[in-house]
């Protein structure tokens, strides 16, 4: 639900990453946009956001306001991009909780074999693509390796995991960086937008300006305090995420975990030693959860001892 109520491909003003966006236009304006390229950076940074105003640019640009950078919700294009209709833009998403699979590469692969409409430039968008799983990733490596005239990829990498060396080694990289001002700013933005009331201190963690967003929301709508007892916090957290599968609350988890822990090394820091022990534990046990599908009983056992 969270992603959802948050889909970048609803945000019709682009917050930040604007030097990124024209260079993007001048790149392709100029026939010299990458068949391949990384993104690399923190996740909720807006670097999706970016490349649908981008692409919106590209396929719309007379309904695109350049000068304010928003997009017109009312434009045909724009319909047909967010409920993914637009047959020169394909995309594929390694939050997706069913995994990328081979023969989404099978599907992908044969879409691309058509010839483009309009005779014009299409594009790939693999979001979230340290998470895709190996078989998924070497199936793309062909495919990326030896694009038509006619497609570019992007690869959209929230470093949340290690990227497989092979696809890095076939892209040209760019870093989508955002200064503390920028992330402070566009938060700002955000949540005026979205009309939210602020529960988390600004700045917290130096969380990313979408993830401060969708925690934000989460705390304030299911009402918790990350002040409180860790534990009972975790159980919360988890149950929303049995029942609404979202991996967002995974970063949630995540995040109370770090602020948990730095708020005890602030207090006390006569056990440091124990104190990175136990945040191993913690940041380990939370992904065996996720991969082996662990039961919430085993990971609270495993980890109540362990809270300081």
């Amino acid at each position: 639900m969270t992603n959802k109520l948050f889909d970048p491909r609803n945000t019709l003003e682009l917050y930040g990453l604007k030097l990124y966006f024209n260079f993007f236009i001048k790149l392709i304006s100029e026939d010299k946009l990458p068949k391949t390229l990384l993104l690399t950076g923190q996740k909720g940074i807006g670097k999706f956001t970016f490349i649908n105003h981008f692409l919106h640019h590209y396929y719309d640009k007379e309904n695109y306001n350049e000068k304010n950078n928003t997009i017109n919700a009312n434009s045909h294009f724009h319909n047909k991009f967010k409920n993914n209709l637009f047959s020169n833009i394909s995309y594929l998403d390694g939050e997706n909780l069913n995994t990328i699979k081979i023969e989404d590469i099978r599907n992908l692969k044969l879409n691309l074999s058509k010839s483009p409409i309009l005779n014009k430039k299409r594009f790939v968008i693999l979001d979230s693509i340290e998470n895709f799983n190996i078989n998924s990733l070497n199936a793309l490596l062909k495919i990326v390796e030896e694009p038509d005239i006619y497609t570019h990829f992007i690869l959209i990498n929230n470093k949340t995991k290690s990227l497989l060396e092979t696809i890095r080694s076939r892209c040209l990289e760019i870093k989508i960086i955002l200064n503390v001002d920028d992330k402070n700013e566009i938060t700002e933005s955000l949540l005026n937008f979205y009309n939210q009331e602020i529960i988390l201190e600004k700045g917290c963690m130096h969380i990313s300006p979408g993830n401060f967003l969708k925690f934000n929301y989460i705390l304030n709508e299911n009402k918790i305090d990350i002040n409180q007892n860790l534990s009972l916090n975790l159980k919360k957290i988890i149950s929303l995420y049995k029942k609404e599968k979202d991996y967002c609350y995974k970063d949630l988890l995540f995040f109370l975990i770090d602020y948990h822990f730095y708020q005890v090394k602030n207090e006390n820091n006569d056990n440091y030693e124990k104190l990175i022990k136990s945040r191993a534990l913690y940041i380990k046990s939370i992904n065996e959860f996720f991969l082996y599908n662990l039961s919430q009983n085993t990971l609270i056992n495993a980890l109540e001892n362990e809270i300081l």
